[in-house]
């Protein structure tokens, strides 16, 4: 996928993820918005970061866990941890970032680098 087509993407991720943030916050903390927040994220998540495979680059799902991320965190204050799923999206936000960094090449942009690692600090 060329790198226009790469950027159009995440655009279109962070658009949709800061949507759903936006209903979240009109909502409010509840089980609820929580739960519901939570199967909207994986299944945006799931959507974008499906169309890449680390064997081929794992580049632009760099950039998708980082808006991810950010998004998620953005939208923590506003998720109840009486929702199971809120622990379970982070858990494996988490392991797939892990063994996405385990197949990353020697070398990472560092614009990029240094975006991941101020959206995990």
């Amino acid at each position: 996928m060329a790198d226009r087509e790469v950027g159009a993407d995440v655009k279109n991720l962070t658009d949709n993820l800061r949507e759903l943030g936006n209903e979240l916050l009109e909502l409010g903390v509840s089980v609820q918005s929580s739960g519901d927040y939570c199967q909207r994220f994986c299944q945006t998540l799931v959507q974008y970061a499906g169309k890449w495979k680390i064997s081929d680059n794992p580049l632009p799902l760099l950039e998708v866990y980082t808006v991810a991320i950010q998004n998620y965190s953005k939208a923590r204050p506003c998720l109840t941890a009486e929702c199971e799923n809120v622990c379970f999206v982070l858990d494996r936000l988490a392991l797939s970032c892990t063994e996405l960094l385990l197949c990353l090449p020697e070398e990472v942009p560092g614009t990029l680098w240094e975006q991941f690692q101020a959206c995990v600090q």
